[in-house]
């Protein structure tokens, strides 16, 4: 027995809470655990615990003959931090070097307890060559000299992955693995952890809201209801009580509408020095209309997320344009200024890696959303841009950048030659109480309450986090919203709501909505048309059954 857990209790005293309340379950030596359960209940807080990342209140944890326990002193807990490793839920904390190297970091912390560079030539080559065996592990040997910010969102996950493999670690807890990656990515995936266990005799315990990956991975299952542990047993048994809870389905609903958004003849290119090729998209041509939502799909490298990004004006196709129906006059997305900063307000975009300040109050985070989409918010900071000195094509500049995730905006701003000070002083956050009611509204069709507007980031579950953020999305009632990869961690009930979520969200707002997914079941029950792209051009369009089925054919 590698780990027995007893008597588990956490609670979070800000919002009255309990996260986790008497849990008590044990792993065997080579075991793989899977724990599934609705968003809140306590799944991240569990993991964190196990990873000595996240105090707890009461019981103890006795891992490879040690006791941790609330009293327990640092020293005792760092050295549980060592034998263990966590991949966490949506964490993307990869250095900005290639796929390789990254893992020569983690290496290093292995040997000397720091993720520094060697110096030595001759040292950097064996720590490269160790480096390289890993990546072959998960199957990103073809990446290694490739920037890890470019890669897919799921060979990020893998690169992560191969991250803590490093560590050998004893206990290896991942949450959400597999999550934003194609159904090749995530059996590529599987295989790997399994001959980690095998190869490593490494205990895994995972969280995962994806039925298949429990049915593919886990030996057993843990059932967390409202931080109690409801069930241990066989997977399909598990699967069987918590799936028995799952709302019916909204039907979809034909909205006609006007085409708001094209793309006309957009190409873009992706080349890296000393690599070569790493994305292309060419002469492609698509129209998006209000009132419909559409799925885009295909294999992880494809360029989804790019052809999102050039919707939302925050990447610019090489050659073409992209169009935004705006006061009954097409705007190109690609020419900066007064006219694209206000048709662009009408754009809603939830990153695949997006952010949420951790400390912030969730009334905050709308109040600072409706800073950046109000037409009347925008006319003030060009009006502080002039007194600055600063052109409207700069001030349109500066607010894309802002709706970039944090790293990529830093990067942005860097090649502008600004910093965040002068974002401060020319785009401000709405008055708190003036943004309540678009708050509300907002949060409404997520199915959330009031009570979660005074409550801050770190105490929101995964779950909680994305719906928030799509709540974000909406505010100032979009023409078009582009969701690129945001439901990929929720569990099947709270999916479900979402979806029909989605599907009033169309009915009352009725903007032009497009979604990137590997979640190809929810793409199939909410979409209206589906794109597959691959190889660099649209494949197939039409009915989403047909497209989905002929890229499940493909794949």
């Amino acid at each position: 027995m590698v780990l027995r857990v007893e008597s588990l209790s956490k609670r979070y005293s800000s919002d009255n809470v309990t996260a986790l309340d008497s849990v008590s379950f044990s792993v065997k030596t080579g075991e793989i655990v899977g724990i599934i359960g609705e968003s809140g209940a306590g799944k991240t807080t569990l993991l964190r615990i196990l990873r000595g990342a996240e105090p707890f209140d009461s019981g103890r944890i006795c891992f490879d003959r040690m006791v941790i326990e609330p009293s327990s002193p640092q020293s005792a807990v760092m050295e549980f931090q060592r034998k263990t490793a966590i991949q966490l839920q949506r964490s993307f904390g990869l250095w900005p070097e290639s796929a390789q190297d990254n893992i020569v970091r983690a290496l290093r912390y292995v040997d000397i307890g720091e993720e520094s560079f060697p110096d030595d030539e001759g040292e950097v080559r064996e720590y490269r060559k160790k480096a390289m065996e890993i990546l072959k592990v998960v199957g990103l040997e073809g990446k290694a000299n490739l920037w890890s910010q470019v890669l897919s969102g799921g060979e990020k996950q893998r690169l992560i992955v191969a991250r803590q493999i490093a560590r050998k670690p004893k206990l290896l807890l991942l949450d959400e693995p597999g999550t934003m990656t194609d159904p090749a990515s995530r059996k590529a995936l599987v295989e790997t952890l399994r001959r980690v266990r095998d190869e490593l005799n490494t205990s895994i315990v995972f969280a995962s809201h994806n039925p298949q990956m429990h049915r593919a991975l886990a030996d057993r299952i843990l059932l967390l209801e409202k931080g109690r542990i409801k069930d241990d047993g066989k997977t399909e048994k598990v699967l069987k009580e918590f799936l028995s809870g799952l709302e019916k389905p909204l039907e979809k609903e034909k909205i006609p509408g006007p085409t708001v958004m094209k793309m006309v003849h957009v190409s873009k290119i992706y080349d890296l020095f000393s690599y070569g090729r790493v994305f292309e998209l060419l002469d492609t041509n698509l129209e998006f209309r209000r009132g419909e939502i559409v799925g885009i799909v295909g294999p992880s490298s494809a360029g989804k997320t790019v052809i999102l990004r050039m919707m939302a004006g925050l990447e610019l196709p090489d050659t073409g344009e992209v169009k935004l129906l705006h006061k009954g006059e097409w705007v190109a997305l690609g020419k900066f200024g007064r006219k694209s900063l206000h048709a662009r307000t009408h754009i809603g975009m939830l990153h695949q890696e997006f952010d949420l300040s951790y400390w912030a109050r969730v009334l905050d985070l709308f109040a600072a959303r409706l800073g950046m989409k109000d037409p009347k918010m925008m006319e003030a900071a060009l009006r502080r841009g002039e007194k600055a000195g600063i052109k409207d094509e700069v001030v349109d500049a500066l607010s894309r950048a802002a709706e970039l995730p944090e790293s990529e905006m830093e990067e942005r701003l860097r090649e502008i030659g600004l910093d965040r000070e002068v974002l401060k002083q020319l785009f401000k956050s709405k008055d708190p109480e003036k943004a309540k009611d678009v708050a509300l509204a907002a949060l409404q069709e997520m199915g959330l309450d009031r009570g979660i507007l005074d409550r801050y980031v770190y105490e929101l579950s995964g779950g909680e986090k994305i719906r928030v953020a799509l709540a974000l999305s909406l505010v100032f009632n979009p023409e078009v919203l582009l969701l690129d990869e945001p439901f990929g961690d929720l569990d099947p009930l709270t999916l479900r709501k979402v979806a029909n979520s989605l599907k009033r969200v169309k009915k009352s707002f009725r903007p032009a909505i497009v979604i990137v997914s590997h979640q190809l079941d929810f793409v199939e029950e909410v979409a209206d048309r589906c794109i597959l792209i691959a190889e660099g051009k649209v494949i197939m369009e039409g009915d989403p059954s047909k497209v989905i089925n002929h890229f499940n054919g493909s794949a």
